[in-house]
């Protein structure tokens, strides 16, 4: 049985994937065009194994380690949940399900296919492993390393076992396994090195026994939580305009992991372009950071129109039969993004009101044409189709460029 699953969920993700590889070949071309021609297949490895052995270098603090463990863990669940339809293993597991498979039987299919699904993220687990350099930790320090090596990558693939059975509480469990295993790496390797890896091995393969009755019980008092203080977000956005408050609440309700992740970056990408700023002592490449912060913050944002545009259709005819003007939705969405871009560009323009030294028209136009990308981006991502990304990427490039050559 485990051998005709994981054949089937196998045969889907690879044909489920290969459809998107087609779709985007472009960013393939993108990618093969950037390696370059003359580098050597050592060298290459090594530069790809180098974060992850940055990461597990010992002699630093606690601290170091576990933030530095928590952020490869994110950026893979992150790159699994991009995934999740195709691992899951699409209509077909809807039957699968039915049958009279264990848990385990299940799980154990879910990490198989999770291993080709982490592809990418496994190169420099390889790289690292295959030419671990002898002399740089040591001797007796480099099978210390291959073995932590093995252990967070045992550590990636639990943690995303567990987010594809949205059990989020385990995620706990993890955080702690990263703390121990952090605490393995700030000594020296002796004996209580080996055994805080064994611990955090075996504290994230707890997840595998425990069925983590606080999952139901965390799920349960959040729901009754958001029911009660929050009855569908109608208290937290009784203060905007009827037409936002049912966007806001499309959002919040129907999205509320992408609405938050997409709130965090783009104002990570605003506090980075005024780091980047003050590092250039607000000199000459001061304004074409801000520039290409703005571009990529309106690309995110714009993102937010395919989510309302997917709200809208199951209503479609409903909306038609209101008294509204043709164009009512197209505007309000616009203008809902326009005030959700508007915030991050806050926190962007603060430091070049103060220290840059640019005219205020200079700034204003900045600030209008901003705007003006945030409306012409509604166009790729509403109607680009398959090419919206690709669409919208051209259309924020080609703005970025022609602002750098009329600032200057």
């Amino acid at each position: 049985m485990y051998r005709h699953l994981t054949l089937l969920r196998l045969r889907w993700y690879a044909s489920a994937t290969g459809r998107v590889l087609v779709r985007h070949w472009q960013v393939l071309v993108l990618a093969a065009a950037l390696v370059p021609g003359g580098t050597p297949i050592g060298k290459l490895l090594m530069s790809l194994g180098y974060p992850l052995l940055a990461v597990l270098h010992v002699g630093h603090d606690v601290l170091w380690h576990w933030w530095r463990l928590v952020a490869i863990q994110g950026l893979a669940l992150a790159w699994v949940m991009v995934q999740r339809r195709h691992i899951d293993g699409g209509a077909f597991m809807a039957h699968a399900r039915s049958l009279p498979l264990s848990v385990n039987q299940r799980r154990q299919v879910d990490l198989s296919v999770l291993l080709p699904a982490n592809s990418l993220l496994l190169v420099p687990v390889v790289a690292l492993v295959v030419v671990s350099p002898t002399g740089l930790l040591g001797a007796t320090a480099t099978p210390f390393l291959v073995a932590t090596v093995c252990v967070v990558t045992g550590l990636v693939l639990l943690a995303e076992l567990a987010a594809l059975e949205r059990q989020l509480a385990a995620l706990f469990t993890f955080g702690l396994a990263d703390a121990l295993l952090s605490w393995s790496l700030s000594r020296p390797v002796d004996p209580a090195s080996w055994l805080a890896l064994s611990g955090a091995m075996l504290m994230g393969a707890s997840f595998l026994v425990l069925r983590h009755p606080l999952q139901a019980s965390l799920q349960t008092w959040v729901r009754r939580r958001v029911i009660q203080s929050l009855p569908g977000g109608r208290r937290l956005f009784s203060f905007l305009p009827p037409a936002w408050r049912i966007q806001a609440q499309a959002l919040w309700v129907r999205h509320p992991g992408g609405t938050v992740l997409r709130t965090v970056s783009v104002f990570a990408l605003a506090l980075a372009a005024d780091w980047l700023m003050q590092q250039f002592a607000f000199d000459a490449r001061a304004l074409p950071t801000a520039i290409l912060g703005m571009a990529a913050i309106a690309l995110i944002a714009s993102g937010l129109y395919r989510i309302l545009q997917s709200a809208h259709r199951p209503v479609q005819p409903y909306l038609h039969a209101l008294p509204l003007p043709k164009r009512f939705w197209a505007l309000q969405d616009t203008a809902f993004v326009a005030a959700f871009g508007a915030l991050p560009l806050t926190v962007l323009l603060a430091p070049m009101f103060i220290h840059l030294n640019a005219s205020v028209d200079t700034t204003l136009a900045l600030v209008l044409a901003y705007f003006v990308l945030l409306a012409l981006l509604r166009l790729p991502l509403v109607h680009g189709g398959r090419q919206a990304v690709l669409l919208g990427v051209i259309l924020a490039g080609t703005w970025s460029g022609a602002a750098m050559a009329v600032v200057r």
